[in-house]
């Protein structure tokens, strides 16, 4: 079956709302993952459960089949070698590779996909620290990483994986210096869920919803590895 961009962008969207939720994904999420209305959702559902590459129930949800999921694993690996290329070699800030790569993706053949691997020296990781599938398609779990939100008040941890798919949470993190490999100390967590950090090299707390930052992957570090200001600490 040759599946447009539009079908192929379906496929990505369940792929994500399965990893992110661990369950059948419900037509409205799709809808509002790929910015459509819910009868078209059905539509292209049907669709794509007629060809396999999906199971459909009704009142259920929508799930990916072992067809469907290593179209889309193709996909995701595409893109986040698209993502790699773009940041390393034509320096487009990360805040940006994604938009492009979902214009780009589509376009990539699988030769020249191999020919990105060797040229950027088979990367394990995109720039925003989302495992890139290898040949054979398999891809580290990306809840190995730790959220930070599962840190205490007073650890300092470097930054592994940011969330990327909301522009407005990718602006505001990379504003404030949060992106992968970033330093940071955890000052406080507000009654109403506010996650304040201290980045390297920045004097200001900066605030993260809750929500974003139970999204962000961060690893813990000593106190001799941090290159933190003694002060901030």
């Amino acid at each position: 079956m040759e599946l447009s961009p539009v079908a192929q962008d379906y496929l990505k969207a369940i792929y994500h709302l399965e990893d992110e939720h661990a369950r059948p994904v419900r037509t409205v999420e799709i809808a509002d993952a790929v910015g459509v209305t819910s009868p078209s959702v059905t539509n292209m559902v049907e669709t794509l459960d007629e060809h396999g590459l999906v199971e459909y129930t009704p009142y259920k949800g929508v799930e990916l089949t072992e067809a469907g999921e290593t179209v889309v694993l193709n996909l995701v690996r595409k893109h986040r070698l698209l993502e790699t290329f773009l940041t390393e070699c034509l320096d487009v800030p990360w805040t940006d590779v994604h938009r492009e790569a979902d214009h780009l993706e589509h376009h990539l053949s699988d030769e020249l996909a191999e020919r990105l691997v060797d040229f950027l020296g088979e990367p394990a990781t995109d720039p925003h620290g989302d495992p890139i599938p290898d040949t054979d398609l398999v891809v580290a779990d990306r809840r190995s990483y730790t959220p930070l939100t599962e840190y205490e008040v007073g650890e300092t941890v470097v930054v592994e994986r940011v969330p990327h798919r909301d522009r407005d949470v990718r602006e505001h993190l990379f504003e404030n210096g949060l992106e992968p490999g970033t330093k940071l100390s955890l000052e406080a967590v507000t009654p109403v869920g506010i996650v304040e950090v201290v980045p390297d090299d920045v004097d200001n707390l900066v605030a993260i919803p809750t929500q974003v930052a139970r999204r962000i992957g961060a690893r813990a570090i000593s106190r001799g590895e941090t290159g933190l200001d003694e002060s901030n600490l």
